[in-house]
């Protein structure tokens, strides 16, 4: 009996278990597609009346099912998915719509990770992964539901370009809600956390240089603004419409006036306007194309390039005060090189992706040159980061004199300062090298004895040397020299008084000199004869 109860209490254990995993799982995937279904659905719906606005400035009579169809092509434009009018590409998107997705999608999903209990590792991906497949799906289907003159000019664009846009939204999302991963915040602390201060305050600065410029042009162009504003809505809700136009494509405006301050340029079919090149060209008669100055180079042109530099010394001096006071030379160099590098990659992309073909007609293409971009943003803004970061240090490794070997200095009386051991070795060695066999040992006592005179000659001769060094000791190694060279002087002339007295005794003298310690073997000999 006990045992058909122990049985019965672990099969109802292990059905509630599934229950309640079951449970789960149909909770996170009603959350789930409440997150997808809400951003597409409320993506749509926000376009709607902006279709509706459009639709309406050219005078056609406006109705909800040609809002409702004029909103599609316009939810695959936010997507940055290209459309072909009448076979004619149309690849000149406005980004403002991209970024009211990119902010609403990242906003669902960051109510979607919390709901699902904000961990990284298990929840996360599963947001991020609904939101680009279910962007990308979305997107296929409106492709296939456009009129009849209107057509996606890649299929494939549909898929990858909405499923990407959707996947980075919702990764904004995922990280503001949950926070970075411990793994990642390991990593930023050391200098990549440096580079990444310094990337957020070199794309604050470049954003700000383009709004700078943007907004002097319009203040300049301001009567061309205006007459060409009104020309394009010369009634109420024409004016709208056009209104509606220039807030969309502001942000493509901005883009090209980093493009055209960084010294890249903006090209509008064939004319091109720069801060220091300028081709005439025909512009269209719109209010964020007319403030080109295409016919003239400006006098105060090429004065722009001090706001890319002056963002770079603010990148350097962020990268800098972020790294430790005793980084290496090698970190101080990666911070601002990886920011530069993050920042012109991101610059290129948006400059790429802001122009595109205009309908093939006379300002086909717009063009803000995204390779240009990627090498002035390096050279404007990452060479002074770099500098400002890691100058200092870089210069205490340039080498300021000459690269040739400085010359040995000279002691007081002209004579040339040696080591003291190469000075010391070479009587030894002259010695070693004056003959090449051995004397014979026999009569060692006077040799011994002579050896002992001679020492005693050593210490007198010595004797002043070392007084002298005791009275300057400031040139102690001068002294050691001139020391080891009158021992050399000595030896030389007592040698040379000992030669015609006993020929025989210079041979024992440097056998003598020669004979090895306790435990030492003599060269040239395996072992040492006795007398």
């Amino acid at each position: 009996m006990r045992g058909e109860r122990a049985r019965d209490a672990a099969r109802r254990d292990r059905a509630g278990r599934g229950r309640s995993a079951g449970d789960n799982g149909l909770h996170r995937l009603r959350i789930l597609l409440a997150s997808t279904m809400g951003a597409v659905l409320t993506g749509y719906t926000l376009l709607v009346p902006i279709a509706a606005l459009v639709a309406g400035s050219g005078g056609a009579p406006v109705t909800a099912d040609g809002a409702l169809a004029t909103a599609v092509p316009m939810w695959l434009a936010a997507h940055q998915i290209p459309i072909a009018l009448d076979g004619h590409a149309l690849g000149v998107l406005p980004l403002l719509p991209t970024l009211v997705v990119i902010v609403m999608v990242a906003c669902f999903s960051r109510w979607a990770v919390r709901r699902l209990g904000g961990r990284v590792r298990h929840d996360a991906g599963a947001v991020v992964a609904s939101q680009a497949g279910a962007a990308a799906a979305v997107a296929v289907l409106a492709g296939a539901l456009l009129p009849k003159e209107m057509a996606v000019t890649a299929p494939w664009a549909s898929l990858a370009g909405a499923g990407a846009i959707g996947g980075i939204a919702a990764g904004v999302g995922v990280i503001h809600a949950c926070g970075l991963p411990a793994a990642w915040k390991r990593v930023l602390a050391g200098w990549p956390g440096a580079a990444l201060a310094g990337v957020r305050v070199a794309v604050t600065g470049l954003l700000l240089t383009g709004a700078l410029l943007l907004t002097g042009a319009l203040l300049l162009a301001a009567p061309a603004v205006t007459d060409a504003a009104a020309a394009l809505g010369p009634g109420t809700g024409a004016a709208l419409g056009v209104l509606a136009l220039v807030v969309g494509y502001l942000p493509n405006a901005l883009v090209g006036a980093l493009s055209w301050g960084t010294g890249a340029g903006v090209s509008v079919g064939v004319a091109t306007s720069g801060p220091l090149l300028a081709e005439p060209g025909p512009l269209p008669e719109f209010p964020l194309a007319v403030i080109l100055p295409v016919t003239a180079v400006p006098t105060a042109a090429p004065l722009v390039f001090l706001l890319p530099v002056s963002v770079g010394v603010l990148t350097g001096l962020a990268c800098r005060r972020t790294l430790r006071p005793d980084a290496p030379v090698v970190e101080r160099v990666a911070a601002p090189v990886t920011a530069a590098a993050v920042v012109a990659l991101g610059a290129s992309v948006l400059a790429t992706v802001a122009g595109g073909p205009l309908a093939g007609g006379p300002y086909d293409p717009v063009s803000f040159n995204g390779g240009a971009v990627l090498g002035a943003v390096l050279l404007l803004v990452g060479l002074p980061a770099l500098l400002t970061c890691a100058g200092p240090e870089l210069a205490r490794h340039v080498p300021v004199g000459g690269t040739g070997e400085r010359s040995a200095p000279r002691a007081a009386g002209g004579r040339a300062r040696t080591s003291r051991s190469t000075t010391v070795r070479r009587p030894a060695e002259r010695r070693r090298t004056s003959g090449s066999g051995r004397a014979d040992r026999a009569g060692g006592g006077a040799v011994r004895a002579r050896r002992g005179d001679r020492r005693g000659a050593r210490a007198d001769d010595a004797a002043p040397d070392a007084e002298a060094r005791d009275s300057d000791p400031d040139d102690d190694h001068v002294g050691h020299v001139e020391d080891a060279e009158e021992v050399e002087d000595a030896d030389r002339d007592r040698l040379g008084r000992d030669g015609p007295e006993d020929p025989g005794a210079h041979h024992h003298d440097d056998a003598q000199d020669d004979e090895p310690t306790a435990g030492e073997q003599p060269p040239g000999q395996d072992r040492c004869p006795r007398g």
